[in-house]
């Protein structure tokens, strides 16, 4: 047996570093939802994300507005989105960094056939989708996270976009980075687009090879989008998928409701990682 000298190991160790992830769609401010307008959300949203204290985020669905509004409320947290022409009610997959972590660079992509014009859609998508990516660094250890919203309407559009999701990442990706993907991905575990991006169905000639850490720690499922009910109604459809290399070692539905209100319509889903 062969075994690591002491010094070794302890320099494997100390290259390492624990990194708090969560995945967030705020629901958007529709007047029709009443009572859960964000308005009445905004201070919950702002409290979870607290007290779960990720060291970076994603979110999908909120509004100007909304994201602007949320930004006071967690002033520890650098926002990262490029949004041209964002007037009110646009609606961009964000990344929110954590102060104490150094961002070298972050860009918005669409999630078309031009995935650098602004707005741009295929495939019958409902409306224009998009990723955020950040290159950040924590204690010493760089990573790519990306933040995603898929398509809600059609299954030919959300496969075409992850598609071009994985190919867009992977001209980013040129330094072969640890790899973290968060979102909305508006579609359940045993779908195309999962077994894609998880390098079990190939298309084209390519799949993806990222690992679902909730699945990787065998957890039972469980839905992600509830409506203001609680209740499961259209599976895990927000994930947080990880590089092989990256190592799992928690993952939560986190369903906590402080001062009785559902922060969403979806529960957050948080993961503690370590690259």
């Amino acid at each position: 047996m062969f075994y690591l000298p002491f010094s070794c190991f302890h320099i494997l160790i100390h290259f390492m570093t624990e990194v708090k992830v969560m995945t967030f769609n705020l629901r958007y401010d529709n007047p029709q939802d009443g009572e859960n307008r964000w308005e009445n959300r905004k201070g919950v949203v702002a409290q979870i994300i607290a007290n779960f204290s990720p060291d970076i985020f994603g979110t999908q669905e909120g509004w100007e507005g909304q994201i602007k509004s949320l930004q006071k409320l967690i002033p520890s947290y650098r926002l990262c989105v490029h949004a041209p022409e964002w007037d009110y009610k646009r609606m961009f997959p964000c990344v929110w960094v954590k102060e104490d972590l150094e961002v070298s660079y972050f860009n918005t992509f669409w999630l078309s056939l031009t995935p650098s014009v602004p707005f741009s859609r295929n495939w019958e998508s409902a409306y224009p989708r998009s990723a955020t990516y950040v290159l950040v660094k924590k204690k010493g250890i760089s990573f790519l996270f990306v933040c995603t919203h898929l398509d809600n309407i059609s299954t030919k559009a959300r496969l075409h976009q992850a598609m071009v999701l994985w190919q867009e990442i992977n001209r980013i990706n040129v330094r072969h980075l640890p790899l973290i993907l968060v979102g909305d991905f508006n579609t359940s575990p045993d779908s195309e687009v999962h077994q894609f991006l998880t390098g079990q169905r190939e298309i084209e000639g390519v799949k993806g090879n990222l690992v679902d850490v909730w699945q990787a720690l065998h957890q039972p499922e469980s839905g992600t989008f509830h409506a203001f009910t609680g209740r499961d109604i259209r599976g895990r459809i927000d994930w947080i998928l990880v590089s092989p290399e990256i190592g799992i070692k928690r993952a939560v539905l986190i369903k906590d409701t402080p001062r009785r209100r559902y922060p969403s319509d979806h529960f957050p889903v948080g993961a503690v990682l370590e690259i």
